[in-house]
């Protein structure tokens, strides 16, 4: 009964999401006619919501296929799609701000709003929930990494006096600092999956969840171990549903997943492409900046399905897994994502680079810092999750 009642929520989650697929098309009818610019982004924009969560299924059952370390950097190229289509279209067209302000908008959504809801929801019942140290102080310490590699080119570019000059020269100069960084950041990247998947798994998979008087919780068939990685989750939940009794997806189960993230990524880049064609229209429209449609509104829609996967695990007190899914969903931004479209746009010829606002720098960093001191207590409360929804 547990597990039919399991599959009948992950049935209504999956229709209720599947619904919006409608806008799809009425995005590209929107587009093709030139419809009212709110309508054109109203109907792209939810038609990304169930489409990225399409493309987070397929490719968790694509990474059951391929084994960790591979399945990482499927994951990490294919998870943030939504991302990479908007960075490469901003790119493309020279908007090298919409590219920057959607990839610290995707980073701040998970950093604050997705982690401080998962920490209301995870303390609601239990008033104070912990997590396993060792996977946050590896995580933590990685975090800091990524956002020193984009907080320095800022802080180069301030720190030069006015009268030394700041014109092109000083900014070809943070370019090349910002390519060089990028493969670094790449470089760490690489590392830290085969430190997960290969070297250092234990510190990612030997925690258990335990009730309040210590002893082990009772899981009913359709949970999850709260410690196992994204790839073994989705692997548990493919057994129930009918795949190979060791989990791997056969080949012709991996032909319709490979069918299903081609053609969500093409419709992706197809709404994606829509609302930025339009981008200005809709600014006026909304009488807010372009700024704040990329650092806000576009990764709601994008870190929606994963916003979905963490709160259902926190629902059920697997904050280790909720915290692993949220930082991972961070660095693969950061450590990943971000570096490869300023070496794409070196390949082009575009000028990307990790030189941000002022503004946008301050706000990453604070909450980077809030975020690992917040973590190095190990335990939390609900005025935890309060103070990242506040920040």
């Amino acid at each position: 009964m547990p597990r039919l009642l399991s599959l009948l929520r992950q049935a209504r989650r999956c229709i209720g999401l599947n619904l919006l697929l409608v806008c799809a098309p009425l995005g590209f009818a929107a587009a093709a006619w030139s419809w009212n610019p709110v309508a054109l982004f109203l109907y792209n924009f939810l038609a990304i919501i169930p489409l990225s969560s399409l493309i987070s299924d397929a490719s968790d059952k694509l990474s059951d296929r391929w084994g960790g370390l591979i399945g990482g950097l499927v994951n990490a190229s294919l998870g943030n799609t939504v991302e990479l289509i908007v960075g490469l279209l901003a790119i493309t067209q020279n908007n090298v701000s919409a590219a920057q302000s959607a990839m610290m908008g995707s980073i701040l959504n998970d950093i604050l709003l997705v982690q401080g809801i998962c920490i209301i929801v995870g303390a609601r019942s239990k008033g104070v929930i912990v997590v396993n140290s060792a996977l946050v102080d590896s995580l933590s310490s990685l975090m800091l990494v990524a956002s020193m590699a984009m907080v320095l080119p800022t802080a180069l570019y301030a720190a030069i006096p006015h009268a030394d000059g700041k014109g092109s020269g000083m900014r070809q100069r943070i370019v090349s600092f910002s390519r060089a960084t990028s493969i670094v950041l790449l470089l760490v990247y690489v590392v830290y999956l085969y430190f997960q998947h290969k070297t250092h798994r234990s510190l990612f998979d030997d925690q258990s969840d335990e009730d309040d008087d210590g002893n082990g919780s009772d899981r009913t068939d359709d949970l999850v171990d709260a410690s196992a990685p994204a790839h073994d989750v989705a692997t548990a939940r493919d057994c129930e549903s009918g795949t190979d009794l060791d989990g791997t997806p056969s080949m012709q189960d991996v032909s319709i997943v490979i069918l299903t993230l081609a053609l969500s990524s093409l419709v992706i880049a197809g709404c994606t492409y829509n609302i930025m064609q339009r981008l200005g229209e809709i600014v006026k429209a909304f009488q807010v900046s372009q700024t704040f449609i990329a650092l806000v509104i576009i990764p709601l829609a994008s870190n929606a399905s994963e916003m979905t996967q963490v709160l259902a695990a926190a629902k059920k007190h697997k904050i280790d897994f909720a915290i692993a899914v949220i930082v991972g969903s961070i660095l693969q931004i950061a450590l990943f994502v971000l570096p490869a479209l300023v070496v794409i746009g070196w390949i082009i010829g575009s000028k990307m680079d990790l030189y941000f606002e002022m503004s946008q720098t301050c706000v990453l960093l604070f909450a980077i810092v809030l975020v690992n001191q917040v973590l190095q207590d190990r335990q939390y409360t609900y005025l935890h999750g309060m103070m990242f929804l506040c920040v």
